[in-house]
């Protein structure tokens, strides 16, 4: 490969918003390299290159460096056709509005996950199920956010669903029960094979490991199911 079009992904295992670039990435069958890095303990060469000094940085070639995913995957849509993301504008800014969304919803997500007051625990998790309602209504009568087919703004929404599926049988409710849409949604981006490979082989691992030793509320409500066997493994990094 041309070093100048060469593509090197700077990522943490259990980023959200790593995996996002890493689905997209799977599904254009992108050729690239990764680098994972630590966020306790970022090297000085990755607080040279980040300008916010967080994942995920594309490097490409050995001078441009991209930041923010929403600005990765749409590159990584524009050099790799048939492209996902519409080109009428106002639905380009539809789609980038339901970007900023996601991200909200992720944030949220996890700090409900790594949460530790019982009070906070709570707000979080009404906080998202009144959201999960508004992406349920964008579903009304469609499969996708904008129709039949897939489009770039549903592959921001994958780890929103990994992430509940992940945790279903220790969540102290089901928040989708009453989106009927949103659970045939949320299944239809699970079962994509690059929902599965653009995940590290240990994320459900590295999850509850960090769930458990940050005595989070999570764990404190269920103990016995972190220690107890664990879940066995159900995702492989094909790239």
């Amino acid at each position: 490969m041309d070093k100048r079009f060469k593509h090197t992904l700077v990522a943490f295992k259990i980023c959200p918003y790593c995996m996002k670039v890493l689905t997209i990435m799977c599904h254009k069958n992108l050729k690239f390299e990764i680098k994972f890095i630590e966020m306790h303990n970022k090297p000085d060469w990755f607080l040279k290159l980040s300008p916010l000094e967080r994942v995920p940085i594309l490097i490409i070639g050995e001078e441009v460096v991209l930041f923010e995913s929403a600005a990765i995957i749409e590159y990584i849509d524009e050099i790799t056709p048939p492209k996902l993301m519409s080109e009428d504008p106002m639905q380009k800014a539809l789609d980038r509005a339901k970007f900023e969304y996601s991200n909200e919803i992720i944030k949220n997500l996890y700090q409900f996950i790594f949460c530790l007051e019982q009070e906070k625990f709570i707000k979080l998790k009404e906080w998202l199920i009144k959201h999960f309602k508004q992406m349920d209504d964008w579903l009304k009568d469609k499969k996708y956010m904008n129709g039949t087919e897939l489009s770039l703004v549903d592959f921001n929404f994958v780890p929103v669903f990994v992430v509940l599926n992940m945790l279903k049988s220790i969540l102290p409710c089901d928040m989708l029960k009453d989106y009927k849409r949103l659970q045939i949604y949320g299944e239809s981006l699970t079962s994509m094979s690059c929902a599965k490979t653009g995940r590290v082989p240990d994320y459900e691992f590295l999850m509850m490991d960090g769930i458990k030793n940050k005595n989070t509320v999570l764990f404190r409500s269920n103990p016995c199911y972190f220690n107890g066997p664990k879940p066995s493994r159900c995702c492989f990094f094909g790239k």
